[in-house]
């Protein structure tokens, strides 16, 4: 049984017609039981564009530049942050969070290696494990037979080569990275923290943030937009300054360093965009799907930066998401998400940044109308950007309502589609009886919602009329877009 297959038409009643003329949004149904109890039910159709929060570099756009039209990664930087320059900054250390929250941190190295805080020093021997607790105002560590207490965080310093650690990363890694390890109390529980010169971590975080294979100058401007990001994000005040993971830039030490990325550190050593003289907070995504956004569109509360507009990405095409969908949804299962009261019908925006992605979207049920952030609302239902549209089709009588009516009764299928369709254009009411599929044209009516907050929409409303002789499954389909199925029942 395939309820999409097409089958022959008939025209629609003289009574459907007159009902979608006078724009009835409200259910008229005749038959056995209460009609007022009777709900919409919708499905949904949701299509986007891009990966990402969309704000900054699109490195997938960086890739396209580089390949197809040949830029230089400073052309590509000068694309994506406008206005900027490039200044030279020095090789300072930035301490990357491994781990927090640890009653134990566990650390080694091939060669000799040493605790050290304030004057007192522990010296371990190549490949000895070093286990630092916290207890009794003291950091406790042991390795082997040997001992050593410290009054303040233990720093471990390898007398060559790199520390490895034992305890996993909040990425799970449990490599060798370089620079030297410090474990600091914070919130009652031990944090591993790796302090790290700046051109050695960005050899750890370019080839995990993009592909070592892609041409040398989208690896450059990667490289230039990390350094910034890293330096932007220092914090003196704290023990840390970044995470290790994607909640700032993905670092994995030494065990994804690639040649080709190395390389496109040390070419641009030092380089690093800025804005008036000030670096800039280099934020970047994985693709836009053609164009990015405005800061204070893309994060509602975050004050525009000049360099943070958004522009064109004519070659973020390369990237898998620069389109996606259709994803199919139920009503039922987006309420779920978003939760609320009363059926949901439709999610509007209601206004969208420069790419245009969502920045608020009214969510439309039968009991009223609610509104949310754009960011919100792509967490809440997982998707891959703030670039949506929803396509909403829905039914009354409900399918949960299990319409019933009498022999020779009638009832009044009708429905909405989000967001409106062209004047004239007609939906199919499909039903299911003889074995077979068949179906009509239904005219449809273009109405105006007021929302609220000085905000409406357009939706296109349609009805029709059936009397079946026996029970019937019934839906309404526009194009790959279909209403639930709901049954109504003869007895």
């Amino acid at each position: 049984m395939d309820p999409l297959h097409p089958t022959s038409a008939r025209s629609p009643g003289r009574r459907a017609r007159a009902l979608v003329a006078t724009a009835a949004a409200v259910v008229l149904l005749v038959c056995a039981g209460p009609a007022g109890a009777w709900t919409p039910s919708a499905n949904f159709v949701i299509t986007g564009h891009g990966w990402g929060h969309g704000i900054g570099m699109s490195q997938w756009g960086a890739y396209g530049y580089a390949k197809d039209a040949g830029w230089t990664y400073r052309q590509i930087l000068k694309h994506y942050y406008t206005g900027i320059d490039f200044q030279s900054r020095s090789n300072v250390d930035i301490r990357v969070r491994l781990r927090s929250g640890l009653k134990a941190v566990k650390v080694s190295c091939p060669n000799e290696f040493t605790a050290s805080a304030g004057v007192t020093t522990l010296t371990i021997p190549a490949g000895q494990t070093a286990t630092t607790t916290y207890a009794g105002s003291a950091y406790h560590v042991v390795a082997g037979d040997a001992t050593q207490d410290f009054a303040i965080p233990p720093t471990f310093t390898p007398s060559k080569g790199a520390l490895r650690t034992l305890t996993p990363t909040d990425l799970g890694d449990t490599g060798a990275y370089r620079g030297v390890f410090r474990v600091v109390l914070s919130g009652g529980r031990l944090m591993l923290v790796d302090q790290v010169p700046l051109e050695s971590y960005l050899r750890g975080v370019v080839p995990h943030e993009v592909s070592p294979s892609w041409p040398a100058e989208a690896l450059k401007a990667q490289a230039c937009a990390a350094r910034a990001y890293a330096l932007n994000s220092r914090q003196p005040s704290s023990f840390w300054d970044v995470y290790c993971d994607v909640r700032d830039q993905a670092y994995v030490g030494i065990g994804i360093e690639d040649p080709r990325t190395d390389a496109a550190v040390l070419a641009t050593a030092g380089v690093t965009p800025t804005y008036d003289g000030k670096v800039i907070s280099a934020y970047y995504f994985s693709c836009s799907g053609g164009h990015t956004e405005n800061i204070e569109c893309g994060w509602p509360g975050a004050a525009p930066a000049p360099y943070l507009k958004g522009v064109d990405d004519p070659y973020d095409f390369y990237g898998s998401l620069h389109d996606w969908g259709p994803l199919r949804r139920t009503g039922v299962q987006l309420k779920s998400a978003i939760d609320g009261s009363g059926a949901l019908r439709a999610i509007v925006p209601v206004k969208r940044g420069a790419s245009p992605r969502i920045v608020k979207a009214a969510i439309i049920r039968s009991s009223g109308v609610t509104f949310m952030d754009g960011n919100m609302l792509r967490m809440k239902l997982g998707l891959n950007s703030t670039w949506e549209r929803f396509t909403s089709m829905s039914i009354t009588p409900a399918p949960g309502n299990h319409a019933t009516i009498a022999p020779g009764g009638s009832v009044l299928l009708s429905g909405r589609i989000y967001p409106a369709l062209a004047a004239g254009v007609t939906v199919r009411l499909r039903w299911y009886a003889g074995g077979a599929w068949h179906g009509h044209s239904v005219p449809t009516t273009r109405l105006v919602q007021q929302l609220g907050d000085g905000y409406s929409t357009t939706y296109s409303a349609y009805s029709d009329d059936q009397t079946p002789a026996r029970t019937t499954k019934y839906y309404f389909l526009h194009g790959t877009v279909t209403s639930p199925t709901t049954t109504v029942t003869v007895k």
